[in-house]
């Protein structure tokens, strides 16, 4: 068996670009820019006013010790001034509007007064630049202001449209094929029998690509026969670019995925990982690098190898860097059962006045409600037996 820390790495080690495409910026939020993204001209292009004020020459308060200036013109965002400022003259000037020529200040409104187009100053300092953003200081032309690979969030679709650029280039996103498996698993709206439970694991592996834009994900139930296994296998191989199946990788009679696997050319990377919950995992890649993941069929077990192992080759694909935990106190006390590295729901607490994480109630990795009342998972290491009250331990957050 390996352990979790090789079954990710040989799992990144097998992550491979999807490609990429161009996509208009409104439907680009989420998505993950594919190329740098570079400033088309200076922000500011001008130097620009931070306040309502009045722009002058400070040395006309440093040095000529002037309190009064005559009003020459108007400046409002959006227009230019017309007229040069000189010693004892000034603009009024509206927040970001281009500072005149002349003027290297800026004296916000409220600490002046006007009368007749003469405006009288109220202040004790004045310095050469104050109130102006100078032209460049946010970003020069040509200089790369979004790193390849910066997820496109709301701030970041600011400064794609403020750059002009209406179209964006994004890594593509995979194509998912998901099989449910088992003669016990039903769809959705379809009547249950007492022997019988309705398929969640669909939805939670489509939730955690959703969460990730996918949204080219095909779902299919299967039922534990060989030729009907190997069959929808098959077609979800011809197109897709990650599989994930869920239930029949353990060693029960009908656990017949790794046996359809092999039969269809997946070459297995590994079988059975140190964890708990989850351990028999299945990984391998096709010729072509499709991925395929084999997982227990339990609903904890299927989410936390989604977070343990899915997300990183994931993100891998993307170019998107690994996730790290946060490092939290743990309330409580703790004894694992098994020699293996354990993970187990927790949610946030504020432990101690500080910000930690508790266990929540969790029976098995059948327990159907537990995770849906937690914020993440816990790492209890494989050397860790008992984790303590207070102890500092590995929290992913879901």
């Amino acid at each position: 068996m390996t352990t979790v820390a090789e079954a990710q790495k040989s799992i990144i080690s097998q992550a491979k670009s999807f490609g990429e495409e161009t996509l208009p910026l409104e439907k680009a939020l989420g998505r993950v820019l594919a190329q740098p993204i570079l400033a088309d001209r200076d922000y500011p292009p001008f130097n620009r006013s931070t306040m309502d004020g009045y722009a002058v020459q400070a040395a006309d308060f440093l040095d000529k010790k002037l309190s009064q200036l005559q009003l020459v013109e108007r400046i409002h965002a959006g227009s230019v001034g017309t007229q040069e400022i000189h010693s004892g003259t000034c603009s009024k000037i509206m927040t970001g509007a281009p500072v005149p020529l002349g003027a290297d200040a800026v004296v916000r409104v409220e600490d002046t007064q006007e009368t007749s187009g003469l405006v009288t100053f109220n202040i004790e300092t004045i310095r050469v630049g104050q109130n102006i953003a100078k032209q460049g200081e946010d970003a020069q032309s040509g200089q790369e202001i979004l790193s390849n690979r910066s997820v496109i969030t709301p701030q970041v679709s600011g400064v794609l449209a403020v750059t002009g650029n209406a179209q964006v280039t994004v890594a593509r996103l995979p194509k998912i094929g998901i099989i449910s498996t088992g003669n016990e698993v039903v769809s959705l709206g379809t009547p249950v029998q007492t022997h019988q439970i309705r398929d969640s694991n669909a939805w939670v592996v489509r939730g955690f690509f959703h969460s990730y834009q996918v949204d080219e994900i095909s779902t299919t139930l299967a039922k534990d026969d060989k030729a009907v296994l190997q069959e929808t296998v098959a077609g979800f191989l011809a197109d897709k670019d990650i599989i994930i199946l869920s239930g029949g990788v353990s060693k029960g009679d009908a656990d017949y995925v790794p046996e359809i696997l092999q039969l269809l050319g997946v070459q297995q990377i590994f079988h059975r990982v140190r964890i708990r919950p989850g351990g028999p995992i299945w990984f391998g890649t096709t010729p072509d690098g499709k991925a395929v993941f084999g997982l227990p069929g339990n609903p904890v077990s299927v989410q936390v190898a989604c977070k343990v192992f899915i997300e990183p080759y994931l993100r891998t694909c993307l170019g998107l860097p690994l996730l790290s935990p946060l490092w939290l106190p743990f309330s409580g006390n703790r004894t694992k059962k098994t020699p293996f590295d354990e993970f187990f729901p927790c949610e946030l607490i504020i432990h101690n006045g500080q910000t930690g994480v508790q266990a929540v109630r969790y029976n098995s990795s059948g327990d159907i409600a537990a995770t849906a009342k937690s914020d993440g998972i816990v790492l209890q290491p494989a050397e860790t037996e008992q984790l303590a009250d207070n102890a500092v331990v590995a929290f992913y957050k879901w």
